[in-house]
Order: C-alpha cells, then sequence, then structure tokens
C-alpha cells in the first residue's frame, strides 16, 4: 500500500470514527432515551457560557477548517514537507469540525434538547462533506492545485 493510500486511510478512519461517536450519541439520547442530564449539573448561567462558547467555536472553526489549505504558510508547509504535513494539517482540520460535531450532539442531550446544540450540530454535519478526506482531494493538496490565497489578494 502506498504512503498516500495509508494517508487517505487514516483520516478517512477518523472522519467515520467522528461521525459514528456522534450517531451514537444520537442513538443513545433519541431513540433509546438515555438521560444525559447527569453530564450538565450546572444552571442557567453555564449553559448560557456553553451556548456562547460553541457558538463562537462553531463560528470560528468551521470557515478556518474549510479554508485551511489554502493559507499561504500551509501551503508551503505542504509543498515542502509533503505527506507528512498533509497528514498534520488534514487531521487537524478533521478535528476541527469533528470535535464540534460530537460536542454539540452531546451538549444537546446533556442540557435538555437545547435547540442551539443541535443546530450548531446540524451545521456541523453540513460541513463534513466539504472536508472528506478522497484520493483525489489528497493529491489535489499535496500537489499544489488549491488556489493559495495570498495576503495581497486580500487587498
Amino acid at each position: 500500500m502506498t504512503i498516500m493510500k495509508q494517508t487517505r486511510n487514516t483520516l478517512m478512519t477518523i472522519y467515520c470514527l467522528q461521525l459514528i461517536v456522534a450517531g451514537i450519541v444520537y442513538i443513545l439520547g433519541d431513540w433509546m432515551n438515555v438521560d444525559m442530564g447527569f453530564l450538565s449539573t450546572v444552571g442557567n448561567q453555564g449553559r448560557f457560557i456553553a451556548s456562547t462558547m460553541m457558538i463562537l467555536l462553531t463560528l470560528a472553526f468551521i470557515p478556518l477548517a474549510l479554508r485551511l489549505m489554502k493559507f499561504g504558510k500551509v501551503a508551503a508547509d505542504i509543498k515542502g514537507r509533503g505527506l507528512a504535513a498533509l497528514q498534520r494539517w488534514s487531521l487537524l482540520r478533521l478535528l476541527m469540525i469533528g470535535t464540534l460535531l460530537v460536542v454539540n450532539t452531546l451538549l444537546y442531550y446533556a442540557f435538555g434538547f437545547e435547540p442551539s446544540f443541535g443546530y450548531l450540530a446540524v451545521v456541523c454535519l453540513l460541513s463534513m462533506p466539504f472536508i472528506l478526506p478522497t484520493m483525489s482531494r489528497c493529491q489535489a493538496e499535496l500537489e499544489g492545485q488549491v488556489e493559495v490565497e495570498t495576503p495581497e489578494e486580500k487587498a
């Protein structure tokens, strides 16, 4: 097996595990009616802080994760170090959105079906296909076929 396939398989395994964990939380909370309220022993103030933090993290991490490979330093690192850098940055991108998905899903049930966490989890779930680690995406990012965003273009 080539190193590229091994990298893609590692990333795909992490991608699928995050979806499976979120799915297990969903099945436990909705279908099996497991009470996850014991996770949230905080009151309304804790709920507000958790909601605000997750909204801010989701709003910051999703665009960052979707544009991560287009940043000049990331593209230069991938061009210089190759597959090791690709795996590192792709893993970071997967963890940014996947962790938000799992945490928002868990908090949705922990705070008694709080809608804001449910909406944030759905937004994360809808963003996941855009970072699916396919072989063609890995090759395109490794070969530098993504448009690199430079500071001059922003001005």
